[in-house]
C-alpha cells in the first residue's frame, strides 16, 4: 500500500475523500428509509458529504476548470550546478535535491505501468518549498518528503536529460541508454493517410531480455541486487 501512495501520491487526498463520499451514500440509504423523520438540516449534512467530496475528487484528477485541468507533463525538472529542482504542479511546490545528497539513481521501465521512472535514494531530504497562491488545500497542508526514496515519472519535463547532468554534476561514467522493453522487434508498420497528416501504427514483440530496473548512479558502486537486498522492494 505504501508504494502505491508513492507511485500515485494524489491517492494520499482522494482516499479520505471517497470514504467520506461512501458515507454519504450510506446516510442517504438510511435516509430515504426513513424519509419522515429527516429534518431539513439533515439533509443539507448528508448532500455535504456525497457532493462536496466527489467535487473535490473529480478536481483532484481532472482539475476543476479546463484552464487547471492537471496535464501529463505539467512537473518538472530544473537542473543547475547545486542540484535539482523538481517542480510538482500537483502539490505546488518545489523540492530541491542536492546533488551531493544523491545516493542511488535507479531507472524503472515497467511493463505494467505505461510509464517509466527515477528513483532516487538520497541520504538529506530535499526541501520543498510552496509556489506562490497555492490551492487552498495545498495550504492547509503542505507537501514535505518525508521519505529518502523519491520517484521521478517519465512525463515530468527534462526527464531524459538527468543521466547527462548526473555525468556532468557528479563525475561519474554514465552507460545508461533509454530503452522501451515493450518494444524489442518490429512485427508489422502501416502507415495511413488522412488528408496532409499521416499516421504510422506499429505493433513490436516485447524484449525478451527485459529487466525491470536498470541502476544509473550508485555512490558506493553497488548494483540493484544490492539495494534489493538492502531495501526490499525498490
Amino acid at each position: 500500500m505504501k508504494r502505491i501512495i508513492e507511485k500515485n501520491p494524489v491517492l494520499i487526498f482522494t482516499i479520505p475523500l471517497v470514504i467520506f463520499f461512501l458515507i454519504g451514500c450510506v446516510l442517504l440509504y438510511f435516509a430515504v428509509q426513513k424519509v419522515e423523520v429527516i429534518p431539513f438540516y439533515g439533509w443539507i449534512v448528508i448532500g455535504a458529504f456525497i457532493i462536496i467530496p466527489a467535487l473535490l475528487t473529480y478536481g483532484l484528477i481532472f482539475g476543476f476548470s479546463p484552464g487547471t485541468a492537471i496535464a501529463p507533463n505539467s512537473n518538472q525538472l530544473v537542473f543547475s550546478p547545486d542540484g535539482i529542482d523538481y517542480k510538482r504542479t500537483l502539490f505546488d511546490c518545489s523540492c530541491f535535491i542536492k546533488w551531493n545528497s544523491i545516493d542511488t539513481i535507479i531507472y524503472s521501465d515497467s511493463r505494467d505501468e505505461d510509464y517509466a521512472e527515477y528513483i532516487i535514494f538520497v541520504n538529506e531530504l530535499p526541501v520543498c518549498t510552496q509556489n506562490e497562491n497555492p490551492w487552498w488545500l495545498n495550504r492547509l497542508f503542505p507537501y514535505k518528503q518525508k521519505n529518502n526514496k523519491i520517484r521521478i515519472k517519465s512525463d515530468a519535463v527534462n526527464f531524459k536529460a538527468l543521466p547527462d547532468l548526473v555525468e556532468k554534476y557528479l563525475r561519474s561514467d554514465i552507460g545508461f541508454e533509454f530503452k522501451d522493453s515493450r518494444k524489442g522487434t518490429l512485427m508489422d508498420s502501416k502507415t495511413f493517410t488522412a488528408g496532409n497528416r499521416q499516421t504510422t501504427v506499429e505493433q513490436w514483440k516485447p524484449a525478451s531480455n527485459y529487466e525491470p530496473f536498470e541502476m544509473i548512479y550508485d555512490k558506493y558502486n553497488r548494483t540493484v541486487h544490492d539495494i534489493e537486498k538492502r531495501d526490499g522492494a525498490i
